[in-house]
């Protein structure tokens, strides 16, 4: 695939991630601590969606895992969840969310950093 076709691709994926995060749901009700739910499960695989993106980005422009794109992820996982909690859209700040979005991170770059020593 196209470096630069790919780097857009990733970029709008993660501005569709940010835009699905801030879009106002009414009536929404008060989240209780749940890891186990289906939405912690959706929160997982669009983070660990997003930083392999991110991830096979960065191997492609250097060979080598960029921390600097991972950062990004980290900071997209952690500011959408604020922005829920702060802005008057009908939603809430969850750790349970956070939770979900770094292990999400956390198994890509697993699976990044054996996929870039296999390929060395």
């Amino acid at each position: 695939m196209d470096k630069v076709f790919f780097k857009k691709l990733t970029i709008l994926y993660t501005l569709s991630i940010l835009l699905v995060s801030i879009i106002p749901i009414p009536k929404l009700p008060f989240p209780e601590f749940n890891l186990f739910e289906w939405d912690k499960f959706f929160h997982l695989c669009a983070y660990l969606i997003m930083a392999i993106m991110w991830i096979r980005l960065g191997f492609l422009e250097t060979g080598d895992l960029k921390w600097n794109y991972i950062r990004i992820v980290i900071f997209v996982a952690i500011i959408t969840e604020f922005c829920q909690g702060f802005l008057p859209i009908g939603r809430y700040f969850e750790i349970a969310d956070i939770i979900a979005n770094m292990t999400g991170i956390i198994i890509a770059i697993f699976l990044g950093k054996s996929f870039i020593l296999k390929n060395k």
